[in-house]
């Protein structure tokens, strides 16, 4: 019944009595008589409250209110044309201990050290409940990495438009490529030691006056500049891309847009037989049970070398797919995949084949703890280089082992190893005017501990 605040006439009539819940109020008909009983001939009016209730509960409201605003004051105002700003974090520190098979370039044969492997800070502003904008800035500092500073990227920069086609949405601007981000949030959940096959470097070794060797595919990365159709459906999803194709974080990438209209076509389709495809990305691994099946690839003309991008020699063709399988239930995870890129030189014709295959796994013997392995092995054939072909230059394997355990939702401890074994048997001069061969250069053995924070 409508609720009303009895008048100080009322409240006289009252006798003064003062009443602490509602009171249901009659009228006569006729005369117009104001009754606190019903009766023959009597219409309720409604219930109403008396005026020191009323009074009392707006004190106790101020007084509230002035606790609330006080409060405030220790807070900073947050404005925003957006409807919700959502706010997270990702983070990887770890401590990495790496011994290499021969004395490394610069006269060591060891490097102990922290890393900050991934400080993820992003930010999502909805306009509604699906569209969003997403900000994230990437700092990394590794061990093995060139340079003595942790520089700060736009991993992401892009905006989200929810079914833009049926069951389809977009990502415009620095957006996700196709694949890595799936595999890292489907079969391989511990980029926090190390990435995927497809965007790893297994082994880096620094030489003389800043000069660099490395084995690993190192194809391509998790982000680019571009557009991304992400399609869901219980049984298929999908992603579609067109990207400038160098990555994000190419120092130089940027010159391959300034004499070439010519783009890279990325695209995952995958199978869901468990029919749970809309989850994909969002699987919760010790509780799901899924089996996906993948294909996916890219073609890019007119890629260049990052560090000789201003020679017309450096620029080639790349062309690669991959197919993957995943199953997962909450007991284990079975993962494995092959790969094939092809780089052909456009001046000269050149090609270079790589060939690899990753298998992973994962165990569950008790609540948040599990046990994980990897191997990769992969293998390089040049067309126009015999000896390079007999001396398995870009052949190598490398073993990941480890075991994680779940503090809590936000905090994750893992302890790994890595071992890297570089087939390569060509030989270079060391500054000190030795020899060495670049295998066992390349060859390494790494422990790590490492701590995952999100938020």
């Amino acid at each position: 019944m409508k609720k009303v605040v009895l008048s100080a006439l009322a409240a006289a009539m009252m006798s003064g009595t003062v009443y602490a819940d509602t009171l249901t109020l009659y009228t006569d008909a006729k005369t117009g008589q104001v009754f606190t009983t019903g009766g023959e001939g009597r219409v309720e009016m409604g219930d109403f409250i008396d005026a020191k209730t009323v009074d009392m509960a707006q004190r106790d409201s101020e007084s509230s209110f002035s606790e609330y605003k006080e409060g405030m004051k220790k807070y900073v105002n947050v404005k925003s044309h957006a409807k919700t700003l959502d706010f997270s974090g990702t983070h990887y520190f770890g401590l990495t201990s790496n011994s290499y098979g021969e004395k490394n370039w610069n006269g060591g044969d060891k490097s102990t050290g922290f890393e900050l492997r991934r400080n993820y800070v992003q930010v999502k502003a909805y306009f509604n409940d699906k569209d969003y904008f997403r900000v994230t800035m990437d700092t990394t500092k590794e061990l093995e990495s060139t340079t003595s500073y942790a520089t700060m990227y736009a991993k992401y920069a892009y905006l989200y438009l929810d079914k833009v086609l049926p069951y389809t949405g977009v990502e415009i601007g620095i957006a996700h490529r196709p694949w890595i981000d799936y595999e890292e949030h489907n079969s391989w959940y511990f980029r926090s030691i190390n990435k995927v096959i497809l965007e790893d470097k297994f082994s880096v070794a620094a030489g003389a006056a800043g000069a660099s060797k490395n084995v690993g595919p190192d194809v391509l990365n998790s982000a680019d500049l571009g557009v991304n159709f992400q399609t869901k459906t219980p049984y298929f999803s999908s992603e579609l891309g067109i990207f400038n194709g160098e990555g994000y974080h190419a120092d130089k990438a940027a010159n391959n847009q300034q004499n070439s209209s010519d783009l890279s076509f990325e695209w995952r389709l995958t199978g869901h037989i468990m029919g749970n495809g809309e989850k994909v990305g969002k699987y919760k691994v010790d509780k799901d049970t899924y089996a996906n099946i993948s294909f996916a690839g890219l073609s890019s003309k007119n890629h260049k070398d990052n560090n000789l991008i201003v020679d017309d020699a450096a620029e080639y063709d790349r062309n690669a797919y991959w197919f993957h399988f995943v199953y997962n239930q909450p007991e284990f995870l079975i993962a494995a995949q092959y790969d094939v890129n092809k780089d052909k030189v456009q001046i000269g014709g050149a090609e270079t084949k790589m060939k690899m295959y990753s298998v992973n796994a994962e165990v569950r013997p008790a609540q948040d703890w599990t046990l994980l392995a990897r191997y990769d092995n992969m293998k390089t054939e040049y067309s126009n280089s015999a000896s390079k072909n007999n001396a398995n230059v870009g052949d190598a394997t490398q073993i990941i082992y480890g075991i994680a355990y779940d503090y809590n939702k936000n905090v994750k401890f893992i302890a790994s190893g890595k071992t890297v074994d570089s087939k390569d048997e060509t030989t270079f001069t060391r500054a000190d005017s030795t020899t060495a061969t670049l295998g066992d250069v390349l060859d390494k053995q790494s422990w790590m501990l490492t701590t995952e924070v999100s938020w």
